[in-house]
């Protein structure tokens, strides 16, 4: 045990013995061994002479000048550096196994290179003492062989630990362990045999004893002991608490050297791991890390390439930012940036630790805006959130990680960037006021800045409805912006009818004036009604004000159209549009529409809308005329005619080459939906060339170059469309000149194979020639020797004839049907432009329509006005029949399609053969369909049926002569 000795003389008497006791000492630390066998006597002097020195200092530090006190440290000095030269004199041979020399040579290195003073009467191990450490540690070798140069000095001498090394440093006293533990002492205390144990040790010591006979010993000298009380010894007590903060504070150093010098990979692992137990034992240990700089080399260590290494140190930093001085210090750092990364490790130790080290960080209200700023982090935190099956334990860190972030308002705006909106909604439904609109703002930021999928709840749209109705100008406008977005997605517009959001919108449309506020609130506002109708509610029972009107209503409706001005915003116009178009997809509200635009010729504007710098609204103006024009299309094509330029614009739109867009694709098809007969459109699309450009459409959508859009399909058919039109106003000489120009029957000729198009362009192709083969009877020349007709000239004759002339052959077949000379570019006829097999291939298609329109084309050639029975035979050669009876026989109970197919079959009742006549009266199918039109069909039908029936002699023949017979 070591003795504290204390001074009881006064200061006089000790001064004076100091002098004499001083110079003695001085002579015998100066004095040198002459030989070996004095050295053992001198080194016993200088060790009594270091253990009075030292003994003096700690009794006596209080009372000590500042001479006394450099007096005694220097004797000491010399006194330890007489101990190091009669050591280094000694040679190991003469101590064989004894590691005395080498141990006195290192402790000269160590001092010298970590700069402190050691104690030279430390107690050496002895066979009792069991260190205090955990020597299941990396080697340490390379590392002591790294700390000073003069390696050699360390012979074989190996460490095991970083702590063996403090041990060689400041070494421990004997007097530190209790002797029945083996271990320092926490609370010493001296019992009546004067020896010092281990409160804790000799208590559970002295219970062994408790009803026991026998009586209670001294487990060191074995005496009996008369009392099992105890004194505390605070002198011990105070030494090992010096010491402990020394070592301690050694250990650190030392760790932090080997951190430095970074030899191997186990050397850093064993002083991160040092770091980390010194770290859990006091709060002062992770201070004096932080001022030696550990913190910031761990920082680093984080982009170390051993995963372990990367891990110990996000634990070790875990412990380091419990204080906001460590949280203070990494701020300064890139450990925030690192460990984002880490957080997307594929090792499950490592992604624990970075969320632990990172939910720490979150603690402190100055680092929140550092996290959530950091690239990713938001995101990969949301995601572990959202993925809590993958790591329940990473998600639950995370769900913390975030909740902590909520504090900074930037951070909600980053979770709400990421899809995590919960928060941002949360706090504005349930914040104060501020809040409120600080988070309203910011999502009406961002959903400037990109489109959302928000759900929402009622209590969510009833602040945003709540926020509309006030008179902050800037929150309004936010919260609609807000809503504009979550109306988009339609799922939400449920929620928003029943919060109440169409009577505020309504009123924002119609009521609501304010001067100072630009019309984009009324914009927003119908943007959210459109929104919310195209969602599918029931608009007929959507209430929009107190007196019980609904978005159905002629009041709505009237207002509506009523507010489309060229003159208004783009904005505010498309979403009107807009709303016009969804409503008009339901009957009644179609009807109301089509009534109030007819009455208050409103469709000038939306006529002059469709010339819009925003595509979108000229799209919208378009689509809504192509509605209207199958109810009002006279109307709307007047109004078209009449507005400067437009059938130029569109024929402009038209011959426009590239890509082909929704809007060049919306244009044509309004062409071809508008009633074909208006003579005044026509005419003025002829006159501003939209024949040629027509046709150049349809070249460049046959040769491939546009079929790449998916505009290309309605694009087409619009084009094919407005061709068609034309041929329905032929009478006209103008018109009539650009068809005969541009031989159109043969242009829609190889547009009905189907392979330019859909069967929207079969349909209309054989529409087309239905009109053109109408012309041949007029336009077929008959020879001049069987010419009955006056040799006056026409217009229409000297067209005929320019075409004529042409063809400088002067033979000429005469047309078996027509009975004159026919051509495909001058008469139109079916038979010269090879029609027939493409229309009789149109017959066996699966769309009623394109059959419907393939029969009437068929018809022409059975007309009155021709050779009927050469028309007949010609096509009994085609198998016309088989396939006429066929499509009979697929598309059952069509009125167009029986009154079309009973007709053809008549015609080969009446002028075809005998072959004609078999086919007809033996198949099965016919009078089957014959009943069902005559039954169910429309006068049409139901007149062609009753003519093949009377053939067949199922009817009565009405037409017969009765004979009077008189009796």
């Amino acid at each position: 045990m070591l003795s504290v000795p204390l001074s009881t003389a006064n200061v006089s008497e000790e001064k004076s013995m100091e002098s004499g006791r001083a110079m003695m000492e001085r002579q015998t630390a100066r004095r040198a061994p002459t030989n070996m066998t004095q050295m053992p006597e001198s080194l016993f002097a200088s060790v009594i002479l270091a253990k009075d020195l030292t003994a003096r200092c700690r009794g006596r530090s209080l009372q000590l000048t500042d001479d006394a006190i450099q007096s005694i440290t220097q004797d000491l000095e010399n006194v330890i550096q007489n101990i190091c030269d009669h050591l280094g004199r000694i040679p190991a041979s003469a101590f064989g196994s004894n590691a005395c020399t080498d141990g006195a040579i290192r402790s000269h290195s160590m001092m010298s290179y970590f700069g402190v003073d050691m104690p030279l009467n430390a107690a050496t191990d002895g066979p009792n003492r069991r260190s205090v450490y955990d020597s299941d540690m990396p080697r340490l070798v390379d590392f002591l062989r790294g700390m000073h140069h003069e390696s050699h000095e360390f012979g074989g001498q190996t460490f095991n630990s970083l702590p063996e090394v403090t041990e060689f440093v400041e070494p421990l006293y004997d007097a530190f362990f209790c002797p029945l533990t083996k271990e320092v002492m926490t609370e010493p205390v001296t019992t009546e045999g004067g020896v010092t144990y281990d409160r804790r040790a000799i208590e559970e010591h002295f219970e062994r004893f408790t009803g026991s006979s026998e009586p209670v010993s001294c487990p060191v000298t074995k005496m009996p002991l008369q009392s099992k009380a105890v004194m505390s010894n605070a002198s011990l007590k105070s030494v090992i608490a010096e010491w402990t903060m020394r070592n301690e504070a050694m250990r650190i150093r030392i760790a932090r050297t080997a951190l430095a010098l970074s030899t191997t990979d186990s050397m850093v692992l064993e002083a991160i791991l040092e770091l980390k137990s010194l770290a859990k034992l006091r709060g002062k240990n992770r201070m004096q890390i932080h001022k030696i700089g550990v913190t910031k080399f761990l920082a680093k260590l984080l982009d170390n390439h051993n995963t372990q290494i990367r891990c110990d140190a996000l634990e070790l930093l875990c412990l380091l930012v419990e204080d906001d001085e460590g949280k203070d210090i990494i701020g300064k750092t890139k450990a925030i940036a690192r460990t984002i990364k880490l957080l997307s490790s594929n090792t499950t130790d490592e992604r624990h630790a970075a969320i632990s080290f990172l939910l720490e960080l979150s603690k402190s209200e100055l680092l929140l805006e550092n996290i959530g700023s950091t690239a990713g982090s938001i995101l990969i935190l949301t995601t572990m959130k959202i993925n809590d099956s993958d790591d329940p334990i990473a998600a639950e860190k995370s769900r913390a990680v975030l909740k902590n972030l909520e504090k900074c308002s930037k951070n909600i705006k980053y979770m709400a960037e990421s899809g995590y909106l919960d928060p941002l909604l949360s706090h504005l439904v349930e914040g104060p006021e501020e809040v409120q609109m600080e988070m309203v703002s910011c999502l009406s930021e961002l959903v400037l800045e990109q489109e959302l999928t928000i759900d929402i709840t009622g209590n969510t749209s009833g602040v945003l409805i709540k926020m509309v109705c006030g008179c902050n100008t800037a929150v309004r406008k936010a919260a609609l912006e807000v809503l504009v977005q979550l109306s988009s997605h339609h799922p939400n517009n449920k929620v928003l009818v029943e919060a109440g959001a169409v009577p505020v919108m309504v009123e924002e449309l119609f009521i609501r004036k304010a001067d100072d506020e630009p019309l984009c609130y009324k914009a927003s506002a119908a943007t959210v009604l459109a929104n919310i109708v195209e969602s599918g509610i029931d608009p007929d029972t959507t209430v929009v004000n107190k007196e019980g009107h609904v978005l159905t209503s002629k009041y709505c409706i009237y207002n509506f159209v009523h507010m489309v001005k060229c003159f208004m915003p783009d904005n505010l116009n498309l979403s009107i549009i807009r709303l016009l178009l969804a409503l008009t997809a339901l009957a009644k509200p179609l009807d109301v529409v089509v009534s109030v635009v007819r009455e208050n010729h409103r469709g000038h504007a939306i006529v002059e809308l469709m010339n819009s710098r925003m595509e979108e609204l000229s799209i919208a103006a378009t689509r809504l005329l192509i509605t209207l024009s199958a109810h009002i299309g006279h109307t709307v094509a007047e109004r078209l005619c009449k507005t400067q330029g437009q059938p130029g614009r569109l024929v402009k739109s038209i011959s426009h080459t590239g890509h082909v867009t929704e809007r060049r694709a919306a244009s044509v098809m309004l062409l071809s939906r508008l009633p074909h007969r208006i003579i005044s459109l026509n005419l003025g699309l002829v006159q501003e060339g939209a024949v040629p450009a027509i046709l150049s459409g349809i070249e460049e959508v046959q040769n491939g170059t546009t079929r790449t859009s998916r505009h290309a399909v309605p694009y087409m058919d619009g084009l094919v469309g407005a061709l068609v039109r034309l041929t329905t106003t032929l009478y006209n000489p103008t018109v009539l000149k650009a068809v005969l120009d541009h031989s159109l029957a043969s242009v829609l000729t190889k547009l009905l194979t189907g392979a330019s198009g859909s069967s929207e362009v079969q349909r209309l192709a054989a529409v087309g020639l239905e009109n053109l083969s109408y012309q041949s009877i007029k336009l077929s020349q008959l020879l001049p020797e069987e010419d009955p007709r006056p040799k006056r000239k026409t217009i229409l004759k000297r067209l005929m004839d320019t075409k004529v002339h042409v063809n400088k052959n002067p033979q000429r077949q005469v047309c078996p049907v027509h009975r004159g000379v026919c051509s495909a570019a001058t008469t139109f006829c079916l038979l010269e432009a090879g029609a027939i097999q493409g229309l009789l291939g149109c017959i066996e298609s699966d769309n009623t329509r394109v059959v419907e329109a393939a029969l009437g084309a068929l018809c022409t050639l059975l007309d009155d006005r021709v050779d009927v029975k050469m028309s007949v035979a010609m096509l009994a050669e085609l198998d016309t029949v088989t396939r006429v009876l066929g499509a009979l026989r697929r598309h059952k109970e069509k009125n167009t399609l029986w009154q079309k197919c009973f007709c053809i079959v008549e015609k080969f009742l009446i002028h075809g053969d005998d072959r004609c006549l078999r086919e007809v009266t033996g198949d099965r199918m016919l009078p089957t369909a014959l009943v069902s039109a005559f039954h169910k069909g429309d006068a049409s039908a139901k007149q062609a049926a009753e003519g093949i029936l009377r053939r067949l002699h199922k009817m009565p023949d009405y037409s017969a002569t009765y004979v009077s017979v008189e009796f």
